[in-house]
């Protein structure tokens, strides 16, 4: 299974960025920050005048390989998104989200939420691939002077269903007056996915409940 641009840059979590802002993304991240660019690798490429992802596009597939051995077919690939090693499935999964910046600030209620509709539907997919159900919805938004904030509703049980995830994350933005602000990127993630246990303690007859999780 082939990774995401952002699987690369963060592989302690799983994140998807919009198609809208992948290239530009990658383009403008400094090597030394790329999946498997080491501070030695990441001076020699400095030195070499490679300071972004840019620079790394503007040198063909032989010329990175004659430059850094079989990697520079790695860095090759990375630069334009591309990553076919193999996804980990016993690596634990913190939280799972999707999130898009957008060519142009969104000033509208319903240009707003037609964007989550889109986000929530990618978050749900890789929820359901991964056989995830989440108890934690947060919504982030950047605004367009770059102020980025996050709100977040838990649940008592996990979920991975679109309407749900999308009717919170809808309620999370009408929180936030965005009526009145000019957006730039939206994001939804997915998060507490170990399971609520309810014990019953018996040393007493009169002990409460109580809540571990895991």
């Amino acid at each position: 299974m082939a990774k995401t641009a952002s699987d690369i840059i963060k592989p302690d979590g799983l994140t998807f960025i919009g198609p809208s802002a992948i290239e530009a993304f990658m383009e403008k991240l400094p090597v030394e920050k790329f999946f498997g660019v080491g501070k030695v690798t990441a001076q020699k490429m400095k030195g070499m005048g490679l300071h972004t992802g840019e620079d790394l596009k503007r040198l063909a597939e032989d010329e990175l390989t004659k430059h850094f051995g079989k990697a520079g077919r790695f860095y090759y690939q990375i630069v334009r998104g591309i990553d076919n090693r193999e996804v980990q499935p016993h690596r634990e999964t913190k939280s799972l989200a999707a999130e898009d910046t957008f060519a142009y600030d969104l000033t509208t209620i319903e240009e707003m939420e037609a964007e989550l509709d889109k986000i929530a539907k990618t978050v749900c997919n890789r929820l359901q691939n991964y056989e995830l159900k989440g108890r934690t919805v947060t919504l982030k938004i950047k605004y367009s002077d770059f102020k980025q904030i996050t709100r977040n509703q838990s649940f008592p049980a996990g979920i991975n269903d679109l309407e749900t995830i999308c009717a919170t994350a809808k309620r999370l933005l009408a929180a936030t007056s965005s009526e009145d602000k000019r957006i730039r990127l939206l994001g939804i993630s997915l998060s507490n996915f170990g399971e609520v246990v309810v014990k019953h303690r018996e040393e007493k007859p009169t002990d409460q409940l109580t809540l571990f999780q895991f």
